[in-house]
């Protein structure tokens, strides 16, 4: 949108993520009457919906998504007995991301009663805000501006090798844009003048890495 040529990525957002499993009782579709079921679908699909209402409640400083469903015995006539879901809250605000996970406690205790279901929640990741050294910053932004590349710093809000790499070694990540800002899809696509810029700035990025820039 801003028709910047060159993202310096200066650190990672947050997150927390988890994997749920909704446990209820079989039951028959068609015989068992719904007072009486523990549909552990239902208790996912609320749970579904309150990551996006958590989304809504800290409009863009909050992402939550839950990417994945796994449905036992997943039969047409069977009411679900068991249900795991992958949900993540993610934020560049540490705070918020309490805030939400807390929030979400809340809402599973809830769904829980209303499902008449038990939730086991299990860590499957988490990772703080952690910045990329400032010195491989810096230097991005000056070979940028060598190289007449319009540039901004940004965070990433996926995670990517470079977000573990750079706990161990000085590290530099550059982004460069997506056409209508579609990424990780089979639709991602970038200009040809786009990529070889992006091209030329980490040839010279990594010119200068190895020939010392960051070694102090």
């Amino acid at each position: 949108r801003e028709g910047i040529t060159i993202g310096l990525v200066n650190s990672n957002w947050a997150a927390n993520k988890y994997e749920f499993v909704v446990h209820g009782e079989q039951a028959h579709t068609g015989s068992t009457v719904i007072a009486d079921r523990k549909d552990a679908l239902l208790g996912a699909s609320m749970m579904v919906v309150a990551a996006r209402e958590l989304a809504d409640t800290f409009p863009g400083v909050l992402h939550t998504s839950v990417g994945q469903l796994n449905v036992y015995p997943n039969s047409p006539v069977v009411v679900p007995s068991r249900v795991s879901l992958l949900l993540d809250l993610r934020s560049a605000d540490e705070a918020v991301l309490a805030e939400a996970d807390a929030l979400l406690d809340e809402r599973i205790a809830g769904i829980e009663r209303l499902a008449n279901v038990t939730v086991e929640r299990n860590h499957a990741h988490t990772w703080p805000v952690t910045p990329y050294q400032p010195e491989g910053v810096e230097l991005a932004a000056k070979v940028a501006a060598d190289l007449g590349l319009a540039n901004k710093q940004v965070m990433t809000l996926a995670g990517h090798d470079s977000t573990n790499m750079k706990d161990l070694v000085p590290t530099v990540m550059l982004f460069v844009p997506s056409v209508d800002g579609i990424s990780h899809n089979e639709h991602e696509y970038t200009t040809d003048e786009d990529i070889v810029a992006g091209l030329v700035m980490l040839t010279e990025v990594v010119n200068r890495l190895c020939n010392g820039a960051l070694e102090d």
